[in-house]
């Protein structure tokens, strides 16, 4: 019985060495460059009355976009770019699981804050025929106007705002987060974006990125198994001293 047990701590030990010796499995996922399959377009108000202006020119290697909020505060004012990453509806959306941060290369010109949006498919509460209803993970993104800069966001700062909930007609106890189906992706203008005034921003790149744990999972597996087996043959060894 000692014996197997010798066994069974080298096979631990083995399995712990492999564990180490292989390299993290690094997950790295392009907004834009836009990836196969997905659709990147500029939007607006003036479909609701508005009277933003926004345009959108993207090159090879860099994405402009500009836009100036509707002056009259009795319409509304809204504009931004999105990423639509299921855009024929099949709920073919990016697995972000591992994702822990997103980063965006860009340059800001006339403002200090944008709104980065990550909307996800919640098995819960969305209806495929409301958009609306996809869960919103939201953060405000500080940037120095006139240069370019890496900004990194780490996924854990995106929360659900509390007026989703009321937009989408959603009960606050769906409170889960969820990134493993994102649906889209977008910018907005910060909340304190003025009207009239233009703001502009300059795209370098964007990518969401993380580490898997699928390797952790397979050793906390394989450790599993080997208790099974230990405490299998402890029960084991003990009924025959029982019988003796």
């Amino acid at each position: 019985m000692k014996k197997t047990y010798a066994v069974l701590a080298i096979a631990a030990i083995a399995v712990l060495v492999i564990y180490f010796c292989l390299p993290d499995r690094n997950f790295s996922e392009s907004v834009f460059p836009v990836p196969e399959g997905a659709t990147f377009d500029k939007y607006d108000d003036r479909s609701d009355g508005g009277m933003s202006e926004v345009a959108l020119s993207v090159k090879d290697s860099s994405a402009f976009f500009s836009c100036s909020l509707g002056a009259d505060t009795a319409g509304p004012a809204w504009c931004g770019l999105l990423w639509n990453f299921d855009p024929k509806g099949e709920k073919d959306y990016r697995n972000w699981t591992f994702v822990d941060t997103i980063f965006l290369d860009v340059k800001a010109a006339g403002t200090k804050q944008v709104l980065l949006k990550v909307w996800t498919f919640d098995p819960d509460v969305t209806d495929l025929e409301k958009q609306q209803t996809f869960k919103l993970l939201m953060k405000e993104v500080p940037l120095e106007p006139g240069k370019r800069q890496t900004v990194a966001i780490p996924m854990e700062e995106l929360y659900t705002p509390e007026f989703w909930y009321g937009n989408a007609g959603v009960d606050p106890k769906f409170n889960k987060r969820h990134q493993e189906s994102v649906a889209r992706v977008e910018i907005a203008p910060g909340w304190e974006q003025a009207r009239g005034t233009a703001f502009a921003l300059e795209i370098y790149g964007i990518h969401a990125s993380g580490v898997s744990n699928f390797y952790f999972g397979i050793v906390l597996f394989a450790f599993l198994g080997f208790t099974i087996v230990a405490v299998g043959l402890r029960h084991k060894d003990h009924g025959d001293e029982d019988k003796d």
